[in-house]
């Protein structure tokens, strides 16, 4: 570069001279054989830009390419680490403009199930970067991090619904469908929303959690579909023997506790505040179905 610049400075001092002093037309310089031979070193110099210019290109693919091939064998390698280990905690985080807005962290064994799936069974996208999803999901990013029994760490990220960059893997963009719905679930919404009734909270739970199952949004549906003939009861009940469901809605937690016995069930709200109600037999008997 620097002697393509001294040629063209070279030139233009050189053209400058002659046409001051008028002893040369533009014509005749251009003819000259000088001048003919500052058009060839600048034709070779362009081209050498060119060819260092394909080789940097070139350089570039292979080491993107090896980056790629070598996350790939990194998250094989995880697979088959958390394949063969018990996630016993899992920590939430999420993310805006950089930094940790709000967290929730869990033992609960099926979240932790789920969420080592998500490891097992991501693959990676092509055409991806992690820039691209930066730009586009930057008010919608969480963090995982799974910690097996021997405190071994997994950590990443989910962009929007789906997308998902480990840390220890920053080359590579992978997938796994729905991967956000547990930080969608247990962490607070950056916009609280208010419902009319605990019907309309339950339908729009994102996550339904027991110690032994994990449900998801379209069973919270069903639920509330086959409450919406419930009347209150105005008996108080001892709920502690009966079975508590859950409902996790953007942060929000609303517990829903059946009798093993008789049509009652009780709801909890995140403050603690029980109300009693009572619900046919029959609706009863399928929401232990929906949610066994």
């Amino acid at each position: 570069m620097r002697k393509r610049m001294m040629t063209l400075t070279l030139f233009i001092c050189v053209s400058f001279a002659l046409s001051g002093c008028g002893k040369a037309s533009k014509q005749e310089i251009i003819e000259s054989e000088y001048y003919q031979k500052l058009q060839d070193q600048n034709e070779k110099l362009s081209q050498d830009l060119k060819r260092s210019r394909a080789r940097e290109d070139s350089l570039d693919k292979k080491i993107k390419e090896i980056h790629e091939y070598t996350g790939d064998q990194k998250l094989a390698a995880y697979k088959k680490e958390v394949a063969g280990s018990t996630i016993s905690k899992t920590d939430f985080v999420r993310i805006q403009k950089g930094k940790a807005y709000q967290s929730f962290a869990v033992t609960n064994e099926p979240v932790c199930n789920f969420v080592k799936d998500i490891v097992q069974n991501s693959y990676r996208i092509i055409g991806l970067t992690v820039t691209d999803l930066r730009e586009k999901y930057r008010g919608n990013i969480y963090s995982y991090a799974l910690i097996d029994e021997d405190n071994s760490t997994y950590e990443f990220k989910v962009y929007g619904n789906s997308y998902i960059v480990f840390d220890q893997i920053p080359e590579n963009v992978y997938c796994f469908n729905n991967a956000s719905v547990i930080g969608d679930g247990l962490i607070d919404a950056v916009n609280v929303k208010h419902y009319p009734s605990y019907l309309e909270r339950l339908a729009d739970a994102s996550l339904i959690i027991t110690d032994q199952k994990l449900k998801f949004n379209e069973t919270a549906v069903q639920v509330s579909e086959l409450l919406r003939n419930a009347k209150a009861d105005k008996k108080k009940h001892d709920t502690g023997k009966w079975t508590e469901y859950r409902f996790y809605t953007q942060g929000t937690l609303t517990s829903l506790s059946v009798s093993e016995e008789g049509t009652s069930f009780c709801i909890t709200d995140k403050k603690g505040s029980q109300k009693f109600y009572t619900a046919s037999e029959k609706s009863l008997s399928k929401i232990k179905k929906l949610l066994k």
